[in-house]
């Protein structure tokens, strides 16, 4: 590893709170940070690496760095390093404490999807940011029925041209019944694959699902309303869609929304 790049991950390392939470990580003198609460627990650290230009041969040594057990959130968004990178976080054993871990914007198609899903390191996930990429319906099928990406709490599969196929993986999943908060943002839906996924598997744990700019109209307003499978969800976002305001309407009366809050339309 370069000096340049070792230095580049060090100042690229911002303590994270104890409890993995949305707060902002304590930047600058991380350690003094740590060392002033005692030493108490393990220290955990957000390594931001996005817009870096890094390539697969960086990646490789990101891969050997010192703290890397450290490491709890890795983003890595815009990068370079394409879908055999992503083979490599996965088959990497110093990432087993990873948390949190951003993918966006990196070209990735279904093969970095598969790669994760067979990683037997990052079994402790919660949050995969992997929108803006390449993937179908393949991956997402992959991932879905991951036996050891069992533990995600939020999903962004947004601007991912899923379509129907891709709906029809998600509602058929097995690995996701942690999930909390699912991002379907342009992912070429459609009234079918909207239907799909209200005809699935129950999401028993979810509270919000965006769903805009996916060409729904009034009847996937209906089908939304009358399924049973989100019977947590609190948040529903359905902007710059084509549903009218009548079938609105029908989405808040519906008894199986019971908990429904925020309704996000055009």
């Amino acid at each position: 590893m370069s000096p340049l790049f070792e230095s580049l991950l060090d100042n690229s390392m911002f303590l994270l709170p104890h409890e993995l939470s949305n707060e902002n990580p304590l930047e600058g003198g991380e350690m003094d940070n740590y060392l002033r609460d005692g030493g108490k627990t393990e220290p955990q650290f957000k390594l931001q690496l996005d817009d870096k230009d890094i390539n697969l041969e960086e990646l490789e040594d990101l891969m050997s760095y010192s703290r890397l057990k450290t490491v709890a959130e890795l983003w890595l968004d815009r990068n370079d390093f394409g879908d055999r990178g992503v083979e490599l976080l996965s088959n990497s054993e110093g990432l087993s404490s990873l948390q949190v871990l951003s993918l966006a914007g990196n070209k990735l198609t279904d093969s970095a999807l598969s790669s994760l899903a067979s990683s037997k390191n990052l079994t402790h996930l919660k949050r995969l940011f992997i929108h803006n990429n390449f993937l179908s319906s393949k991956g997402v099928d992959d991932l879905a029925q991951s036996e050891t990406i069992v533990s995600l709490e939020i999903l962004y599969l947004k601007q991912n041209q899923l379509r129907i196929d891709g709906a029809r993986a998600l509602a058929n999943a097995s690995a996701f019944q942690n999930l909390k908060e699912l991002y379907l943002a342009r992912t070429q839906l459609g009234n079918g694959g909207l239907v799909q996924l209200c005809n699935g598997r129950t999401w028993s744990s979810l509270v919000t699902l965006s769903l805009a700019q996916n060409g729904l109209d009034d009847n996937s307003a209906h089908a939304l309303a009358e399924t049973k499978l989100f019977p947590k969800l609190i948040t529903l976002d359905l902007y710059n869609n084509n549903i009218s305001d009548e079938a609105v309407d029908v989405i808040r009366r519906s008894p199986y929304l019971k908990y429904l809050r925020v309704l996000q339309v055009n």
